[in-house]
C-alpha cells in the first residue's frame, strides 16, 4: 500500500505542478496579494489628488488662518475672496470641492460646495477648523487653544499581548489576511481534489486505477499531493506579501508597518505561525477528504454542485464568524464555535490573532479536529472504495450510512 501511495503521490504532484491551471492560479494569487497590499496606498494617493484638493473661499484675514489649519489634511489650490462657488469654478481649478469660511457674529460658518457630497471629508474638515471656531467664540489666543486641544491620552494594555494600539491594528489586518488566505486555499484546493476524483469516475478511468492501485492509497496520494501544492501556493503568496510590504514606505501619510516590526511587536509569533500551519493542515485534510468521498458517488460532473453545497456553506459561515471573532474573540458563543471540527480552524486562529487564547483551548481545538479527521478518513475511505465502482443513481443517505457502518 505504501508503494501505491508513493506512486500516486509522485504522479499527481508532477501532473498538477506542470498543469496550466495551477500556474495560472499561482500567478493570479500573486497579483491578488499585490492588489491587497498596494491598493490602500493607491486609494490614499487618489484621495490626496482628488478628494483633498480644494479651493478656499474666505475674506483675506480669515482665509490666512483657515488655510494654515486646513493644510494639515487638504491641498489648497487657490484662495479666493468671498463668493458663491459653482461648477465652473471647480472645473477651472480642477478640484473636488470649494470650502467657504465666513463669520456669523461671533461664530464660524463653514460651507462645502462639492461635485460629490458623499466624498466630502467632513471629519477632517471639522478637526482642522475647530481651533478657528474656538478662537472666534472665546477670543483666546491660538497658542492657548492649541495647548488645550493637545490633550494627552495614555493607552495602557491590560491582559493584552500588544504594547500599543498600532500593534493591535496591525494584528487585526494580519489576522484578516491570513484567515482569508486560509479560506481561499482550503476551499479552492479541496474543490480541485473533488474535480479530479469526479473526472476519473465519470470517464471510467477509476475502474482501471482501482484495479491496479489500492483505493485508499489512491485517495491518500491525491489529497497529500494537493496539500503539498496548497502549501507551495501559500508560501509563494506569503513571500509575495513580505516582498511587497517588507520595506519602508515612502507615503506622505505615514510609514507602512514592516514585517520585521510586526514580529518585534508580538503581532506575529512562532507559536501563531505554527498554529496557522496546523489548522491549515487539519482544515484542508478534513474538507478535501469529504469532497473526494462525495465526488466518488456522482456519475456526472453536473451533479457536483448538489453534493458540495452542504460542505461549502459551513465554510462560508465559518469565514464570516472568523471575521466577527477578530472584533470580539472572547464572546462565549464564538469561543464555543472555535471547538467545532471543520469550522474551528478559521475561528480559533482568528481568536489567536487578536487575543491571548489559553493554551488548553488551542490544544483542545487541535485535538478535537485531529480526532474528527481520523473519523472522516475512516468514513471517507469506505465511501470512496465503494463509490468509485458504483454507477447509476446517486445513493441515498441510508445507503451511504450503511457503507460507513460496514
Amino acid at each position: 500500500m505504501l508503494g501505491d501511495f508513493v506512486t500516486v503521490y509522485g504522479a499527481e504532484l508532477a501532473r498538477r505542478i506542470r498543469s496550466r491551471p495551477f500556474v495560472i492560479g499561482l500567478l493570479i494569487g500573486v497579483v491578488g496579494v499585490a492588489c491587497f497590499t498596494l491598493l490602500p496606498q493607491l486609494f490614499i494617493s487618489l484621495d490626496a489628488t482628488s478628494m483633498y484638493r480644494v479651493v478656499l473661499v474666505a475674506d483675506p484675514p480669515l482665509a490666512h488662518r483657515a488655510a494654515d489649519l486646513l493644510r494639515q489634511d487638504f491641498t489648497i489650490v487657490a484662495t479666493l475672496p468671498e463668493r458663491t462657488p459653482d461648477a465652473a469654478l471647480l472645473k477651472r481649478y480642477k478640484v473636488a470641492a470649494a470650502i467657504a469660511v465666513s463669520r456669523a457674529g461671533s461664530s464660524l460658518r463653514v460651507a462645502v460646495y462639492a461635485k460629490d457630497p458623499g466624498n466630502v471629508a467632513e471629519g477632517a474638515l471639522r478637526r482642522d477648523l475647530i481651533p478657528l471656531a474656538l478662537e472666534q467664540e472665546t477670543a483666546l489666543p491660538p497658542r492657548r487653544i492649541a495647548t488645550l486641544l493637545k490633550l494627552p491620552i495614555g493607552v495602557h494594555p491590560v491582559s493584552s499581548r500588544f504594547e500599543s494600539s498600532a500593534a493591535s491594528d496591525a494584528a487585526h489586518g494580519i489576522g484578516f489576511m491570513l484567515i482569508f488566505l486560509l479560506y481561499i486555499i482550503i476551499l479552492f484546493n479541496s474543490q480541485l481534489v473533488m474535480t479530479s476524483v469526479a473526472e476519473e469516475k465519470t470517464t471510467r478511468i477509476a475502474e482501471l486505477l482501482v484495479a491496479s492501485v489500492d483505493p485508499i492509497a489512491l485517495l491518500a496520494g491525491k489529497i497529500c499531493s494537493a496539500a503539498t501544492l496548497a502549501l507551495l501556493q501559500m508560501l509563494v503568496w506569503i513571500a509575495a506579501a513580505v516582498a511587497l510590504h517588507g520595506g519602508p514606505s515612502t507615503s506622505s501619510h505615514g510609514p507602512a508597518v514592516r514585517v520585521a516590526d510586526l514580529i518585534g511587536a508580538h503581532v506575529m509569533s512562532p507559536e501563531m505561525l505554527i498554529a496557522f500551519l496546523l489548522f491549515f493542515i487539519l482544515g484542508f485534510f478534513q474538507l478535501s477528504t469529504l469532497f473526494a468521498a462525495l465526488a466518488s458517488l456522482i456519475n456526472r460532473i453536473e451533479d457536483l454542485g448538489s453534493v458540495t453545497m452542504p460542505l461549502v456553506m459551513p465554510n462560508v459561515l465559518a469565514f464570516i464568524v472568523a471575521l466577527l471573532a477578530l472584533q470580539a474573540p472572547d464572546v462565549p458563543w464564538i469561543v464555543g464555535l472555535s471547538f467545532i471540527p471543520g469550522i474551528s480552524p478559521y475561528i480559533m486562529f482568528a481568536r489567536m490573532s487578536v487575543s491571548e487564547v489559553p493554551a488548553w483551548q488551542v490544544g483542545l481545538s487541535l485535538a478535537i479536529n485531529a480526532a474528527a479527521l481520523v473519523a472522516i478518513v475512516i468514513a471517507a475511505g469506505k465511501i470512496y472504495r465503494v463509490g468509485m465502482l458504483l454507477y447509476g443513481r446517486l445513493p441515498t443517505l441510508a445507503q451511504v450510512w450503511n457503507v460507513i457502518r460496514s
